[in-house]
């Protein structure tokens, strides 16, 4: 075992596969940990930032430069304003008067994507007052218990949420949105934060109330909330529904390893029993089953697999039943005959060696011999055979994601690919976050699996262990 470890360590190739497997196994059995969103295809895991954000990292490329992250910050108002309790500052308003709130913003960036503003008022109890809501210069909002469009209404004596959101900003309660164009009204929620935050500075909201009553009146007002998803997001940036990329990666590796192995571990499992017993027993066995392995060897195997998941899904015989166990099923079926040819033609080989003669000729029994001297000979291509077969497995089942035929609920290296690919454009970028990361995954698994597999069929290869 000394030597055989010693060989292995030998092989730059296996070291490579070694350290490549093991980095995608510990990133698929820490995915909990190393990620929040365990399915950001959920609407609920959507729009962790904006859509098509790219990676925090890549502002050091100059075309990301300055680009936003996401920022949530509470403003207090500027002096002179006297507050009424922790939560509250109090604004007397003359009759006739007006009095002015001012809350200060310090952008460090670009135009964001979205702008959301949000505080509380307690307003008093009357109809003789209007609120307004500016961005710098600009009247975003306005407030009033008798609304004149695009005024929005505001209870007296009560409690009020202010909010504001750039994304639902229109010409019915923007009096700035009702001010443009109607070609540029229908585009304010893209264009607005363009123009309210367009560069790096100090922006003044502010809140003006009036009081067109003949007394005093008082208001409370709390601090200001100010929330805008970020154009830059995480290690692997956002989607185009603003769902974390890397955890789709982290939970795709996940479930195409997990589906990978156990597909692969049905495929080598069948191959042995049916190559076994081919191979061995020989005769009209051998006959019936070498049959039996070359009709499914001619199925094409892709082409079967799409008609099937195709017809299972028009003919609902699946929505009842988990999808990854049908296709995992399906790809195991349609998978092991290769196995199957490679085990029978080694055991043919075996079964006429010495030793195995020799066991026959001390009255061993059939299942003795394959069990304890004819395995432990196929170790090498079991190992092997079972290297080959995870990424092919993961190429299949990435394959019917690609074309929409999979699990599309769920993030997988393939649904990655195919959503990816189908939103490609120039004005995201070409969203190359999105899409390199599956695909530099599939390749270095793959290749991975297929180094680690060829260390051991040469290492373990039952000539080399017998130093023939």
């Amino acid at each position: 075992m000394n030597k055989t470890v010693k060989d292995l360590l030998q092989r730059k190739t296996f070291i490579f596969s070694i350290v490549v497997i093991l980095f995608f196994a510990l990133i698929a059995l820490l995915a909990p940990v190393l990620t929040s969103y365990n399915n950001p295809y959920q609407v609920s895991q959507q729009f962790v930032a904006a859509p098509y954000a790219v990676p925090s990292w890549a502002t050091i490329f100059p075309q990301y430069h300055g680009l936003p992250p996401n920022v949530k910050v509470e403003l207090q108002p500027n002096e002179p304003i006297s507050r009424f309790n922790t939560t509250f500052y109090k604004v007397t308003i003359p009759a006739g008067g007006e009095v002015n709130v001012t809350y200060n913003l310090l952008w460090n960036w670009s135009s964001p994507y979205n702008i959301d503003l949000s505080t509380t008022v307690v307003t008093p109890n009357t109809n003789d007052f209007q609120i307004n809501l500016f961005v710098n210069e600009f009247n975003i909002m306005s407030f009033s218990p008798l609304p004149i469009p695009p005024q929005v209404f505001i209870a007296p004596g009560k409690a009020n949420a202010i909010i504001f959101s750039s994304q639902e900003a229109t010409s019915t309660n923007s009096p700035y949105v009702s001010s443009l164009p109607s070609q540029d009204a229908f585009l304010a929620s893209i264009e607005l934060p363009k123009t309210l935050l367009p560069r790096p500075g100090v922006y003044h909201i502010v809140l003006s109330f009036q009081n067109t009553g003949n007394k005093p009146e008082t208001f409370l007002v709390s601090n200001l909330g100010y929330s805008s998803l970020g154009l830059t997001y995480g290690k692997l940036g956002t989607d185009d529904s603003g769902g974390s990329v890397f955890a789709e990666f982290v939970y795709g590796a996940r479930f195409d390893l997990y589906l990978a192995l156990i597909a692969s571990a049905l495929i080598i499992g069948i191959g042995l029993i049916v190559g076994l017993l081919a191979g061995y027993i020989g005769g009209f066995t051998d006959l019936v089953l070498n049959a039996f392995t070359d009709f499914f060897l001619l199925i094409p195997g892709l082409p079967l697999l799409i008609v099937l998941i195709s017809i299972l899904d028009l003919t609902g015989a699946i929505v009842n039943v988990n999808k990854a166990v049908i296709i995992l099923l399906i790809i195991s079926l349609l998978s092991w005959p290769g196995t199957a040819k490679i085990i029978r033609g080694q055991t043919l080989s075996l079964r006429n060696r010495t030793f195995v003669e020799a066991s026959k000729a001390l009255g061993e029994g059939k299942a003795r011999i394959l069990f304890r001297h004819i395995v432990p000979n196929l170790m090498g291509i079991l190992f092997a055979q079972l290297s080959y077969d995870v990424p092919g497995v993961i190429l299949a089942e990435s394959g019917l994601d690609f074309l929409g035929l999979g699990i599309t609920g769920f993030p997988t290296w393939g649904n990655m690919l195919g959503f990816a690919t189908n939103n490609l454009s120039f004005v995201n970028g070409f969203a190359w976050w999105w899409v390199l990361p599956p695909g530099i995954g599939i390749i270095l698994l793959s290749t991975a699996f297929y180094y680690f597999g060829s260390a051991m069929l040469d290492v373990l290869s039952p000539y080399k262990l017998r130093g023939e």
